[in-house]
């Protein structure tokens, strides 16, 4: 079963039954993540503005290290991130242990840092220069491994997609909807993407993703709107690899069984 006939089915099933379905529709969504490097250019309110790199690796068995780097010009100002995420993944599910971010601005700095205890479920950290620390649960995520849970999500057919991402001392509710089944033209091709929102026309931020079923579910697209700023990202090119040569890979950048080598797409 594709992942649009997930999406009809869930769809027809709810309406009829006034329910949601069993996961099992979501089988083959897969296992461990599929380390990855993807590419994006940078625009700002339709202009030039830098580019942003994504890069997943497996560090172990279980665990992994994921990693943004962005490098934007606006004006005179030129400000650069990073963010690294290392997590493990158990029975299912991604488990953040530390988040590190380094936003640079000239002489300006401001750091970030969040360490995730599962066995004390307890999160402790440090933003703008402020200690905190916050009671956790298991499906929450830090601000690199939400588009892990996204990815797996909407592999599963979910709508909406409800999950807390640790941000400082509180916890921020995320909320995407799908708004519709697009095509897109990219830097790979003609896609079909399913398009969801956080937000509403009535908040004062909004994002929207397009994710797509041949990139493993990880954005092709990401729009990010702050009352009158609208900042866009798309895909220039991503590629997949893994240790195990002898793994494929499945929906939502997810490892399946064994069975052939993950396949690269690179844009032309």
């Amino acid at each position: 079963m594709t992942v649009l006939q997930k999406w009809l089915f869930r769809s027809l099933a709810c309406s009829m039954l006034g329910s949601t379905i069993s996961q099992v529709i979501a089988n083959d969504c897969g296992l461990a993540p599929v380390p990855y490097n993807a590419n994006y250019s940078v625009t700002r309110k339709g202009k030039p503005a830098g580019s942003m790199q994504m890069v997943l690796e497996r560090k172990g068995t279980d665990t992994f290290s994921y990693r943004m780097a962005s490098h934007v010009k606006w004006g005179i100002v030129h400000p650069h991130m990073q963010q690294l995420s290392n997590f493990s993944w158990k029975n299912g599910v991604v488990l953040p242990g530390t988040f590190r971010s380094t936003q640079k601005l000239a002489f300006y700095k401001r750091k970030e840092s969040v360490d995730f205890n599962w066995e004390s479920m307890k999160a402790t950290g440090t933003k703008k220069r402020h200690d905190f620390e916050l009671e956790i649960q298991t499906g929450m995520q830090d601000k690199l491994t939400i588009y892990l849970h996204l990815a797996r999500a909407v592999c599963e057919g979910e709508d909406p997609i409800n999950v807390n991402v640790v941000s400082g001392p509180v916890l921020k509710a995320h909320s995407y909807h799908l708004q519709a089944i697009e095509f897109l033209a990219t830097k790979l091709g003609p896609l079909q993407t399913f398009h969801v929102r956080r937000g509403t026309s009535k908040n004062e931020k909004q994002t929207d993703l397009w994710l797509a079923e041949e990139t493993l579910f990880l954005p092709v697209k990401l729009v990010y709107r702050d009352k009158n700023d609208v900042i866009t990202m798309n895909l220039i090119d991503i590629s997949f690899s893994d240790i195990n040569p002898g793994a494929r890979t499945s929906g939502a950048g997810f490892q399946s069984q064994p069975s052939k080598p993950s396949a690269a797409i690179l844009a032309s």
